[in-house]
């Protein structure tokens, strides 16, 4: 038995201990959960950019479906379609719920976070292994704790906020993980599950992981179920694509490969996790000894069987895996894909949103962990499960309670609202890199900033007509983000400097942004 080499059995008064730490952190947050609500309704009431991109997903948003979709033009206006369609779509699906782009998308967002931190609650649940009444309603609280934690981690919190496609991706992707781990290899259940993971695929392109952990583990429990329903997602994906490419004349794999080729640096990935990620160190801490100690989690032995992990016995016996186990296996698996996925994020287009899939399924691993530790008949686990606990519980205390602080967007809608006045009244296209502003006051978006200073330092793309027409006036003005001389990552060095001779005056209507004007 495993008391042999545990110490023997945790006394009632220790596990009370571990128990009354775990009271404390979902208490704490439940409390920042509604913190995260009373940003989502902050968020999709605010009318203006809150962050870069949510104007290009709006104009892409805006054009699909239409005949300017994933277009093939390198002419101006030059709108490169960054992901697959499926966002768009259910961005203007919610309109029928709020009518204006930029909130019914923060609206999706919001939605996708929430199923993401059910989908994860789920799963811890499903990975328990129980051990009697009181274990089990100790598990149902790890369970709802890490689907709160999950909601309320930094990168999460921060993308349900706005109108980006990648909390929308995650939920399909956990949706899917969640499916394949209750099937457990049925043929019908690993259908749905691939088919899942598939929509999050056409959400974004790079959600890979969790179709690919779903399929590895269902192959082990049921060959032929596996491959049958593989063969159905494939189709169904392939049918997907074969639609887009002709319905965009071979232009939709050229938006969403071909354009979305970006410079890279390890560097800049290690200073993104330094700048982007500290707020959920104590966590991201825990992921990788958590998913170790569910590797290695000692079960209940078989007589005459010697002890192994969990997830050796698993391999060895392959069709008698229960569950849990399976569940287990599945997000193991997508989780060591998942860290293989880190280094994505050395493109220099890259931000904090490609920790998203990390960090989601490493809550996972957290929770199960804890409910290993919870239930163990052993005296090490009290040594293991406070300490985390208190970790757990000093770094939500340390996140704040909003990220939207009252009164903070209310003071900025002033100047925006003003600076949007000029935009409407001007006579010519408007050259912003805070688009939400053109799409709010009805200008055509003539070019995203970011990628095209991309695509043309990686010589993807021509941007002599575009310098041209800044250099003979052909915008009323030009906003950025920045007034950086000489080039930043929004700007080639020639559209600079075509931007400070043909519009030589600089007016800071706000903080964030810079005005470009014509010389008198």
């Amino acid at each position: 038995m495993l008391s042999a080499w545990t110490g023997g059995p945790v006394s009632t008064t220790r596990r009370r201990i571990c128990l009354g730490l775990l009271g404390a952190l979902s208490a704490v947050l439940a409390v920042r959960a509604v913190g995260v609500f009373g940003d989502f309704a902050a968020s999709i009431h605010f009318p203006f950019e809150l962050e870069y991109g949510e104007g290009i997903v709006w104009q892409q948003a805006a054009l699909i479906p239409g005949r300017h979709m994933y277009g093939t033009a390198q002419d101006l206006p030059f709108i490169v379609f960054h992901y697959p369609p499926l966002y768009y779509l259910l961005a203007r699906a919610a309109l029928s719920v709020e009518p204006n782009f930029l909130a019914a998308g923060r609206l999706v967002s919001a939605l996708g976070a929430v199923l993401t931190a059910l989908s994860v609650a789920a799963l811890v649940r499903i990975s328990a292994r129980g051990g009697g009444r009181p274990i089990e309603r100790a598990e149902w609280a790890i369970a709802i704790a890490a689907g709160l934690l999950t909601l309320r981690l930094y990168t999460v919190h921060d993308w349900s906020l706005l109108m980006r496609v990648d909390t929308a991706a995650i939920a399909l992707s956990m949706l899917g993980l969640l499916v394949g781990a209750w099937a457990n290899g049925r043929f019908l259940g690993t259908t749905v599950a691939l088919l899942f993971c598939l929509a999050s695929v056409y959400t974004k392109q790079t959600e890979l992981p969790a179709g690919v952990a779903v399929f590895l583990i269902a192959v082990t429990r049921n060959p032929r179920g596996a491959l049958g329903a593989a063969a159905i997602a494939g189709l169904a994906g392939l049918a997907a694509l074969g639609v887009m490419q002709w319905l965009t004349d071979g232009g939709f794999l050229l938006n969403i490969v071909g354009y979305n080729i970006n410079r890279y640096s390890l560097r800049h990935a290690w200073l993104l996790f330094l700048s982007e990620q500290r707020a959920n160190f104590p966590f991201m801490a825990l992921m990788p000894i958590a998913a170790g100690a569910v590797l290695l989690a000692p079960v209940e032995q078989r007589p005459g069987e010697r002890w192994r992990p969990a997830i050796a016995r698993f391999v060895a016996g392959l069709g008698d895996a229960d569950r849990a186990t399976a569940a287990r296996a599945i997000v193991l698996v997508h989780f060591t894909l998942a860290s293989v996925m880190l280094l994505t994020a050395g493109k220099s287009g890259a931000n904090s949103n490609f920790f998203l899939d990390w960090d989601c399924v490493g809550c996972v691993l957290i929770g199960v962990m804890l409910c290993d530790l919870i239930g163990a008949e052993w005296r090490a686990s009290v040594a293991a499960t406070g300490p985390i606990l208190a970790l757990m519980l000093l770094g939500v205390l340390i996140l704040p309670q909003r990220d939207i602080e009252d009164g903070v967007l209310e003071a900025q809608q002033g100047p925006m609202t003003a600076l949007l006045g000029r935009i409407a009244a001007a006579t010519k296209p408007v050259a912003s890199e805070e688009m939400a502003l053109l799409m709010r006051a009805g200008k055509p978006l003539v070019f995203e900033p970011a990628i095209v200073t991309e695509l043309a330092t990686l010589g993807r793309w021509d941007e002599r007509p575009l310098v041209g027409m800044i250099r003979s006036g052909g915008f009323a003005f030009m906003i950025t983000t920045d007034d950086t001389v000489g080039g930043s990552e929004r700007r080639t060095p020639a559209v600079d400097a075509a931007m400070r001779e043909a519009y030589p005056r600089v007016e800071q209507p706000t903080p964030y942004l810079w005005l470009h004007l014509p010389g008198p």
